[in-house]
């Protein structure tokens, strides 16, 4: 789903030297999600603009400077909200299912920045970023079993619920789904995983620990 960088109102207040900025990133952010990092083309960018190569480097550096403005501002937010969320829940637990609706909501309104971070950012200054996320979303878990007795949950096990989680956001998120549809399936799935992980714990307090060996 693309939106505009600029409503057109804004885009007329522009300079000849703005506009050309912003029609290289917009171009620039299509040529990502299509292509990844590394098999995306500055020439097919230009092109795509109606701009020489030449003009890219007037406004970035070089392909990971232009692909880092396109993603920076969403990363910084997403790696707050994450922090946010992570404090409420735990102090709150049953505000899990509304935590879920405020992330999705956000991934939701910088789509293609999100997919851009999580799923192309090999070989750029944030290819650590979806590890880190996933880390801090491992932690979280952790914290809500040592919450239910269990601090010596299988790290395995919370990295399969990590991923299973992160799997059904990203489907939503790649879905052709309106805001209100996202909402709605986030807050469906969030129930389900609530009481899933609700009945896991409670299971697990009379299950003894997994042998490793």
């Amino acid at each position: 789903m693309e939106s505009p960088i600029l409503p057109k109102p804004l885009r007329q207040g522009l300079s000849k030297a703005q506009l050309t900025k912003e029609t290289l990133l917009k171009n620039a952010k299509k040529e990502f999600l299509s292509h990844g990092f590394q098999g995306a083309s500055l020439r097919r960018i230009c092109a795509s603009a109606g701009v020489t190569t030449g003009a890219v480097y007037f406004f970035f550096q070089n392909k990971e400077d232009l692909f880092s403005q396109i993603v920076a501002p969403t990363a910084s937010g997403l790696a707050a909200l994450g922090r946010e969320l992570t404090e409420t829940e735990y102090a709150s637990p049953d505000l899990g299912p509304a935590c879920d609706l405020r992330l999705m909501e956000f991934l939701y309104c910088h789509r293609e920045e999100a997919l851009l971070l999580l799923e192309h950012s090999a070989h750029t200054r944030y290819e650590t970023f979806p590890g880190e996320l996933y880390a801090q979303m491992r932690q979280t878990f952790l914290l809500f079993f040592k919450r239910y007795g269990r601090e010596d949950a299988d790290p395995e096990l919370i990295r399969i619920l990590v991923e299973m989680r992160m799997k059904g956001f990203l489907e939503i998120l790649k879905g052709d789904y309106t805001m209100e549809q996202a909402l709605t399936l986030t807050r469906q799935t969030g129930i389900y995983a609530d009481g899933g992980f609700r009945q896991l714990a409670a299971t697990m307090k009379t299950e003894q620990p997994m042998d490793k060996n």
